[in-house]
């Protein structure tokens, strides 16, 4: 499973004197065969421009002899001069991509964690609840809450009144409990967001008994049965939190864009984002995805410029290198100090003005 520590693992690796390799594949069996993925490999490791040869063998070795091919997204990356070897197989889909620099490429990493990083499940019925937390498409943590059967009784009479008034306070006591043992296992796991599912009337009654913390933190419902299995579940929860993040993202630009505009706390473009980001001024970025700029970075303390005249500016006998994408800094960065990261396909205010922004602290 994808942690905490091996995405800090991944951005912070670094190599002064050889290239790094990075792949994402898209190895969704839904989408394609076995031999059609290893095509695609093949075709990225051909536009592979400036990667070691060790490194191209590492990468097709591992893929053609060695991956299960169990899950939907494969990411690897290299450095064999540096015995760096990082991989992971996620339960959700990438996009092909490759890049060569002198350290991973995490600008797709940043996405998949914006859609599906700590993503809390509830599966309620009349008994409780079954609680889940989802990483990355993986099953994280599970808990769950099994009270008091409860029996639905067709007699009529006089009893059926006292019988159905029991059988609905038994429902609500079972909820109840499942709420709170909610409460304490979310809080633990420190989730982004929370899904109800279960049927309509079991879903609305454990919705109501939720703290206002974790109301604000349902961004949607899902309809299935008892019998449902957290495979089921953990599909149809990462879709739809996949169209949320999208939705969120249009919202946090919306705003962003709204902001610079009345100079308030919003930056435009990537001089702006990355001054707020290198002054630790930024709570959020957003970017459109493809968008990339070369830039300059000075060696010893890895200050991001973009331009030569402005490394100048600076009076920093420093040893400036070439950067092959200082948005993909801007976004490691953000990752390493906690900064939200959002990665759009799509958003036309945002793409005329300078296709990136930050949320800043003031």
């Amino acid at each position: 499973m994808l942690t905490d520590l091996a995405i800090r693992q991944a951005v912070e690796f670094e190599s002064r004197h050889h290239p790094v390799l990075s792949i994402y594949l898209n190895v969704d069996p839904h989408r394609r065969a076995s031999e059609k993925y290893k095509l695609a490999l093949r075709a990225l490791l051909d536009k592979a421009q400036g990667a070691e040869p060790e490194d191209l063998r590492r990468i097709q070795n591992y893929v053609e002899l060695g991956y299960n091919w169990q899950g939907r997204g494969l990411i690897l990356f290299s450095c064999a001069a540096q015995d760096f070897w990082w991989v992971e197989s996620l339960p959700v889909p990438v996009e092909d991509s490759v890049f060569v620099s002198f350290r991973p490429y995490v600008h797709q990493l940043a996405t998949l964690l914006d859609s599906y990083a700590r993503l809390g499940v509830v599966h309620a019925d009349q008994m409780g609840a079954r609680l889940y937390l989802f990483h990355m498409g993986y099953l994280a943590a599970a808990e769950g809450f099994l009270g008091e059967e409860v029996h639905m009784h067709r007699a009529g009479g006089w009893a059926a009144q006292r019988y159905q008034r029991h059988e609905t306070e038994t429902a609500r006591q079972n909820l109840q409990d499942a709420a709170e043992l909610a409460e304490a296992f979310y809080r633990r796991s420190d989730i982004r967001r929370l899904i109800l599912a279960g049927t309509e009337k079991n879903v609305a009654r454990f919705r109501e008994l939720l703290s206002h913390r974790l109301k604000a933190m349902v961004i949607g419902e899902i309809s299935a049965d008892a019998n449902a299995s957290p495979g089921e579940l953990q599909q149809r929860a990462s879709d739809l939190a996949r169209q949320e993040a999208e939705k969120a993202g249009d919202d946090l630009a919306d705003a962003i864009v709204t902001a610079a505009h009345k100079e308030g706390n919003g930056v435009l473009g990537l001089a702006g984002t990355l001054n707020a980001v290198q002054t630790g001024r930024a709570q959020a970025v957003v970017v459109l995805t493809g968008f990339s700029q070369p830039a300059f970075r000075f060696k010893e303390s890895g200050f991001v410029v973009l331009s030569e005249e402005e490394a100048q500016a600076t009076g920093s006998n420093e040893e400036l290198e070439r950067l092959p994408d200082a948005v993909d800094s801007v976004l490691r960065r953000s990752l390493l100090n906690g900064v939200d990261v959002t990665v759009l396909a799509d958003h036309p205010a945002l793409a005329k003005n300078g296709k990136i922004g930050a949320l800043t602290r003031y």
